[in-house]
């Protein structure tokens, strides 16, 4: 395993300029020919944070402050960094069919795609945050001393995400079963991670098991530096179940990739 992780650290080293240029020009393909341009990377996800937020506050009427926030910081925490990992999930973990020209160019390394995937959506996630921030200033809501680990969390998101999609892009190209599973997968993944509740109002034992789970994780570590208020370490009944799932993605990512990148460009 050693050896795989040389070779993808080599590669995306020595491809770390291409990966760059690849991942700005991911962002330009998915918005060519729309009139409003990167407009859209806000759009979508304003709409979903009103949409949501009117139907908690409004039609349910279940929405207050939390730890002195507004609610709709506290969604907006949440949902912005669901965006980046629903794409990270869906495509993420079958990235080698979307850029399948790629995969099958001989001296293209194909731990590179991966990266430079889950790159593009880490630009528009930092777009996001930094309008989260802009809007906290213009109306007024405090900015404390823990926004300093925002980019922290993001570092850690990008890659933990990164050997989450080289975990599962060789499993998504041998069977499209398996593809298919995962996206079923995301939608359970935004309804039982917290993102629309708080997730110490589960019981003990479900606050236990939520430990274990990524998304989980990557929302309340942002809601940390925006909400919560609190050190990402100091929490380590939280820190730690991450971690070890983090080790676990990137050994099995490891163990996948040595197993299947060379039959990949054969069944694409």
């Amino acid at each position: 395993m050693l050896g795989t992780l040389k070779q993808i650290l080599t590669e995306n080293w020595q491809w770390r300029h291409q990966i760059w240029d690849l991942a700005k020009f991911d962002l330009i393909k998915t918005y060519r020919g729309a009139a409003l341009g990167k407009v859209w990377l806000f759009t979508k996800p304003a709409v979903y944070i009103l949409v949501y937020w009117f139907t908690l506050s409004i039609g349910m009427r279940h929405a207050s402050d939390v730890n002195g926030s507004p609610f709709l910081l506290w969604l907006a925490s949440g949902v912005f960094p669901w965006f980046f990992m629903s794409d990270a999930i869906n495509t993420g973990s079958d990235v080698y069919h979307r850029y399948s020209y790629l995969v099958n160019r001989l001296k293209f390394p194909i731990s590179v795609i991966s990266t430079f995937y889950i790159l593009s959506l880490m630009i528009i996630f930092a777009c996001t945050m930094a309008f989260t921030i802009v809007v906290c200033l213009l109306t007024g809501v405090h900015i404390s001393r823990y926004i300093l680990q925002l980019p922290l969390v993001m570092v850690i998101m990008f890659l933990f995400w990164v050997a989450w999609s080289i975990m599962l892009s060789p499993l998504g190209a041998v069977s499209k079963d398996f593809a298919n599973l995962i996206k079923t997968l995301s939608m359970p993944f935004f309804w039982l991670s917290g993102i629309l509740f708080q997730l110490d109002s589960l019981p003990p034992i479900g606050q236990h098991i939520m430990a274990f789970n990524p998304v989980a994780w990557c929302c309340e570590a942002v809601r940390d530096c925006f909400v919560y208020k609190e050190w990402i370490w100091s929490r380590p009944d939280e820190l730690i179940p991450f971690l070890i799932v983090f080790l676990v993605v990137v050994l099995l990512a490891l163990r996948n990739f040595k197993r299947l990148y060379k039959e990949v460009p054969d069944v694409l």
